[in-house]
């Protein structure tokens, strides 16, 4: 059988990216990690096609058996304009990922079958299944996959050129129990990890096709610290033996702060960027989404001593908390100042679909809509410190204030030349830095007016 996977392009957000992307020759960031992985999964004697609407336009006409679709909650409109336009060609269309997942019962009607969690086992299970005329209507995996079961990626069959930054998985699951987190809901607070083995036969076949970003997805790469460890100085040992060629990036959550040992590994095995979602300065707003984690010690030392690790870090922040009030907006602008974070994911407190927060203000009778997809434009959730008049005010003037050339440069130049922040740097730039240097110096610098360019504009 022959079979089309599809990832829907991506509506503009934080972390597309899209205003640089000119400048590094790229089409997209990095690619839907679920293309490359259903692939692998699939058993042999099926042709596999990928397309992600990102790097290439969907083909409509496409000669294939069975069209796979897959994608966020962001996605919703486009995934239901892609299913429609395949069903009105008479093709057989299914779905999966994280939106299939939490909202199913949005897309019984619209796709032939909709696969709700991980699909390690149930997507040979459909093959199958379809190959006899037998299949259902929704495939459902109640016991967690084991990861060691999950295959190699087809990363070969993405066009991966088109990229930035290649996608790697270690882990699944989160041993905390933030209120506002799907997670936890889609795969479990007991994290699950590939096999050292797994994980490094990834990283030779992206070395092989030249990559040299990688992005380890993972929503806490630290959620099992004995497992990380182990990865950790096996990449370490494979990063100096190969003279550093992949910059690592991934996910983790604070309390990375308080272990040296991990911080040394992950600078070792070359991560140079950690996402950490700090969410709050305000320990009441902490407190109320069950973010036990950042309380552990003043959050402005946790960044801090990450830094002179010698690994920036990039913040997941939130406003709209029931614990937030007009004030929380000067108190958020200030935090991330004083921290030198350069880059905040800054965004409304949203419910997504059966998160404890989603059923706790669904009984109050607070929510505005089942769900809104970006949370850096809407928010479902009726504020109960302020007005949504103010909320939607106070957070626009946030994002103004955090992102005017002086205080971004203010953050950045901190940051570099903070003493206590340790950055190794390579003494010879490769060709492809130097490409990249010159193309953000003529877009950036040289295309653009004096107080652009020197970032002093307010």
């Amino acid at each position: 059988m022959k079979i089309y996977l599809v990832a829907p392009r991506n509506p503009e957000s934080f972390w597309t990216f899209d205003r640089i992307l000119p400048s590094l020759k790229k089409d997209c960031v990095f690619p839907n990690l679920s293309l490359p992985t259903v692939a692998g999964i699939t058993p042999p004697g099926h042709e596999v096609v990928l397309c992600d609407e990102n790097v290439e336009p969907v083909n409509f006409e496409v000669d294939a058996d069975i069209i796979g679709l897959t994608g966020y909650v962001v996605h919703k409109q486009r995934l239901f304009e892609l299913a429609a336009e395949f069903r009105r060609r008479g093709k057989f269309v299914v779905i999966g990922g994280p939106f299939a997942s939490l909202c199913p019962e949005e897309l019984h009607g619209k796709v032939d079958v909709v696969f709700v969690d991980e699909a390690e086992y149930t997507w040979p299970e459909f093959l199958r299944d379809f190959q006899t005329g037998a299949w259902r209507a929704e495939y459902r995996q109640v016991e967690k996959p084991s990861m060691h079961d999950s295959p190699l990626p087809r990363f070969d069959l993405l066009k991966v050129a088109r990229y930035r930054t290649m996608t790697i998985q270690f882990a699944r699951g989160c041993p905390f129990n933030c209120e506002f987190c799907d997670i936890i809901v889609m795969y479990g607070r007991r994290p699950r990890t590939k096999a050292v083995a797994q994980v490094m036969a990834e990283i030779d076949e992206i070395h092989r096709l030249g990559i040299r970003n990688v992005f380890v997805v993972d929503d806490n790469f630290i959620g099992n610290k004995k497992d990380a460890k182990q990865l950790l100085r096996s990449l370490a040992e494979w990063q100096e033996g190969h003279r550093y060629p992949i910059e690592m990036m991934t996910e983790v959550t604070l309390n990375i702060a308080q272990d040296d040992e991990l911080l040394q590994l992950m600078r070792a095995a070359n991560f140079t960027t950690i996402f950490v979602g700090i969410e709050s300065p305000r320990p009441a707003s902490l407190e109320e989404t069950h973010k036990t984690q950042n309380l552990r010690e003043n959050i402005l030392d946790a960044v801090h001593r990450i830094q002179r690790a010698g690994m920036e870090v990039m913040a997941g922040m939130i406003v709209g908390f029931d614990h937030d009030d007009p004030s929380i907006f000067e108190e958020q602008f200030r935090f991330i100042q004083d921290a030198r974070i350069p880059v905040s994911m800054t965004g409304l407190l949203n419910a997504m679909p059966k998160t404890p927060l989603y059923d706790r203000l669904k009984k109050a009778g607070r929510l505005l809509a089942e769900s809104v997809g970006d949370q850096f434009v809407f928010t479902n959730v009726v504020p109960q410190g302020m007005s949504r008049r103010e909320l939607y005010a106070g957070y626009k003037r946030l994002l103004e204030r955090l992102y005017s050339y002086r205080n971004y440069r203010r953050r950045a130049m901190q940051l570099i030349l903070n003493k206590g922040a340790q950055f190794e740097t390579r003494l010879v730039a490769g060709a492809q830095d130097l490409r990249i240097f010159s193309r953000v110096l003529w877009h950036c610098i040289l295309r653009t007016s004096p107080r652009r360019a020197w970032f002093t504009r307010s």
